[in-house]
């Protein structure tokens, strides 16, 4: 569940608005494009939002209502659809938007099934043009912002390589929603993002290096908290599903090093 789906609820949900009266007709076009974001400061515990949304606040003056009272319609319609697990109003008029655990893991099929994923339409590499990475390829020098990539990115692969060698393989299907620690959400939420934080930062390659290093320290901080194996534990569904979550955000990092012309070695 990333922007683009959350963003044609948001239609659906103003559409529906609009028959039951709730909504005048002029929302019936949908909301204006913009946005989505991850907190900031997201909790540690508790409700944990995925996305905060302010398309009350920049649609409340075109409708001519007061951006709360936009954003309480809104919640409402939101929490009766099957992907969303709950919805806050802030005062000042933004949805903070928590996914079930099922629909937040749907990234990981996403990414699993689409090699090119995060190279953008326009990218100059293809993703059947990538290389295979190997210990030869070139790791940028100390201090270049890409390199903490390009580690994040080996280390992930080892710990790809690890669980393999311990008997985990990834499971097509499995207990997604038990990837219900908040490094593993906060991390499924960002690999989500990143299409829309590269595509937004176009042409502007600090803004897409930033993205892929946010990325990569959330890469790092689930790798901490929780590894798809260990080696002194029995193999168990969940190991499978924490793999293929780690595949899929080695692939994410991969892919977006190519977009900016940097290797991705699988051994640093």
């Amino acid at each position: 569940m990333g922007p683009d789906q959350l963003r044609q609820i948001f239609s659906d949900v103003a559409a529906r608005a609009v028959r039951d009266g709730l909504l005048p007709d002029g929302a019936q076009a949908g909301p204006p494009a913009g946005p989505l974001f991850r907190p900031v400061d997201a909790r540690s515990a508790g409700v944990v939002a995925d996305w905060v949304s302010p398309v009350a606040q920049r649609w409340a003056p075109l409708l001519g209502l007061e951006p709360r009272r936009l954003a309480r319609v809104l919640a409402q319609g939101l929490t009766e659809q099957g992907p969303i697990g709950a919805v806050e109003v802030t005062p000042a008029g933004l949805l903070a938007i928590t996914l079930t655990d099922l629909s937040r893991a749907e990234v990981i099929d996403t990414v699993l099934a689409d090699d090119g994923y995060g190279l953008g339409a326009d990218a100059a590499v293809s993703a059947a043009q990538l290389p295979t990475s190997t210990g030869d390829d070139a790791p940028l020098q100390q201090g270049d912002p890409l390199r903490f990539v390009q580690e994040a990115h080996a280390r992930l692969c080892r710990v790809v390589r690890n669980a393999q060698a311990l008997g985990v393989s990834a499971r097509a299907v499995g207990p997604r929603d038990s990837l219900t620690h908040v490094s593993e959400r906060r991390l499924q939420v960002a690999l989500a993002d990143l299409p829309q934080r590269l595509a937004t930062g176009e042409g502007n390659r600090a803004q897409q290096v930033r993205a892929l290093t946010d990325l990569a320290e959330l890469c790092d901080a689930n790798r901490h908290a929780v590894r798809p194996m260990l080696a002194d534990a029995d193999v168990e569904p969940v190991h499978g599903v924490r793999l293929a979550l780690a595949q899929a955000a080695a692939r994410v990092l991969r892919n977006g090093l190519a977009r900016l012309g940097a290797a991705a070695p699988e051994r640093m």
